[in-house]
């Protein structure tokens, strides 16, 4: 048996080469909001996952030096929108540019406060449980307070920096 190699000493790779193997990983694109004293906030996001169905908790990464992130600390609570086909165009939108201008001429509505995307495919919204940094990042943990789903829209999938549809399939 050879012994395993001394991970601790191996570099870790160049951050544009893992950049570009994790774009081949597909992931679902979400915008996670919070509402403010201000009016509503959000970004996008590709990394959101179910952590836990009793009680109903979900895991987002948001970049912890984000504008973002300081107003759901701040507010206790936010909303998720998984984008689907038809919202493909909000991905760059909520990624750059002021936080707070982000949701201008951008059909939503507010449920238990918080700011929703009218359209989305699965709507969401959390009280903040947790909040760990890792790194460059923090790590909300939210507790699911209520969600919404439009089963029959088309999916919205990044993979390989592209946007792709999932066609809706109907049961049986």
């Amino acid at each position: 048996m050879t012994a395993p190699p001394d991970t601790a000493r191996q570099q870790a790779p160049p951050s544009d080469v893992y950049r570009a193997a994790m774009a081949q990983v597909p992931s679902c694109v979400s915008v996670v909001t919070t509402n403010t004293p201000v009016g509503p906030v959000g970004v996008t996001v590709s990394a959101l996952l179910s952590l836990s169905l009793t009680p109903p908790a979900l895991v987002v990464s948001l970049t912890s030096s984000g504008q973002t992130l300081s107003w759901i600390r701040r507010s206790g609570a936010f909303g998720v929108s998984v984008l689907g086909w038809e919202q493909r165009h909000l991905v760059e939108r909520f990624a750059t540019g002021p936080p707070q201008r982000r949701f201008d001429g951008v059909s939503h509505a507010f449920h238990l406060g918080q700011p929703l995307l009218a359209s989305a495919p699965v709507r969401i919204v959390c009280a903040l449980e947790a909040a760990r940094e890792e790194w460059d990042h923090t790590l909300l943990t939210g507790r699911v307070l209520w969600c919404g789903h439009r089963p029959e829209a088309a999916g919205l999938l990044l993979h390989g920096r592209g946007r792709h549809p999932v066609p809706h399939h109907a049961a049986g």
